[in-house]
């Protein structure tokens, strides 16, 4: 009778316990997204422009999501460590991506563990940034078109500069002289800050600069402004046309900011997120922040922001290989 009844309890206590697992599961499939925190991967160094946006919206999207966000740094390798630990995660929306646009530009210069289309599903575009193109305040000119005129007549006697070979920068510019018809010698430096002070020196002609870098050599007299490379100007110099508005209208060189799961996340869930950004982003504070530190709000939905990435990675890779600057390492 003894082994009876413990063979009879084992079998209600199994029946129990899968009766309890089974719902449990059910109740956690039904569970509406999100059931715990979020966690959003940088894959730049703490004050990086996507690090400084992911941190600026994460408190508005924690409470519109009701779950906190956990921003996280994981940078390194021109971004690809961090870009490959958001691929490989599980596609359950509970850890997501904020980058730039050296999400389509990074694979396409050098050899990457993941494809930036097929491994991610974008959920949206959230801002943009500019770039100015700055001279040396002793350079003859004082408007965009005169100094497309004193490049064309110096050809590679006028020369740019930029933080290194395969740099966002060195391609937007190489894309701005292909677009105006000059021909600049490139001078590399080691580094954003080497390249401006290579320009305040005047040992280069011109650089390509985003505006948070340059906006305070600007305001010193130390920097000329004198055009911005996107379609609509920083609200922080609203008064320097851009390059399309000076005659080029198939320039369109921004800087953007958009936030990406990994590849299978399930559309409700890219939804879900999608409109979480839009309501944080919609917020008068979050935008007048975005601002002050030069990005313009610009929210999309998932589709026309996979259809930017498709693009602008398609035309990275056509310049990146015209220019013979693709590496493997």
């Amino acid at each position: 009778m003894k082994f009876r009844f413990t063979v009879g309890l084992s079998r209600a206590l199994i029946g129990a316990l899968f009766g309890t697992a089974f719902f449990s599961g059910v109740a956690s499939a039904q569970a509406p997204f999100p059931a715990r925190p979020v966690k959003i991967i940088v894959p730049y160094t703490p004050g990086a422009s996507a690090d400084m946006i992911a941190r600026l919206i994460s408190n508005e999207l924690a409470n519109d999501l009701g779950q906190p966000i956990v921003v996280e740094n994981k940078a390194g390798a021109a971004s690809i460590i961090g870009t490959s630990f958001v691929a490989k995660a599980p596609a359950d929306g509970y850890t997501v991506m904020m980058a730039l646009n050296t999400h389509v530009i990074t694979p396409a210069s050098r050899k990457a563990p993941y494809d930036p289309i097929t491994d991610f599903a974008p959920i949206g575009q959230i801002a943009t940034g500019q770039m100015m193109v700055l001279v040396n305040p002793s350079v003859p000119a004082t408007t965009f078109p005169q100094l497309v005129d004193y490049l064309r007549k110096r050809g590679d006697g006028a020369t740019y500069s930029t933080p290194g070979v395969g740099s966002t920068t060195h391609l937007y510019t190489l894309a701005l002289q292909e677009a105006i018809g000059t021909n600049m010698r490139h001078i590399p430096a080691n580094g954003m800050n080497v390249a401006v002070m290579d320009v305040m020196q005047n040992s280069s002609t011109l650089l390509i600069g985003p505006v948070e870098s340059a906006r305070t050599h600007i305001a010193s007299g130390r920097l000329r402004a004198l055009a911005q490379t996107g379609k609509q100007p920083s609200p922080l110099f609203p008064n320097v046309p851009t390059v399309e508005r000076s005659g080029y209208p198939d320039v369109n060189l921004s800087i953007w900011v958009g936030m990406y799961a990994p590849a299978g996340t399930p559309r409700p869930i890219i939804d879900r997120l999608n409109r979480a950004l839009r309501t944080v982003v919609g917020n008068a504070a979050i935008r007048d922040s975005l601002s002050e530190k030069g990005y313009d709000p610009a929210l999309s939905s998932p589709d026309e922001f996979a259809a930017l990435n498709k693009r602008e990675f398609a035309l990275w890779s056509q310049l990146i290989q015209k220019n013979g600057l693709r590496t493997n390492d």
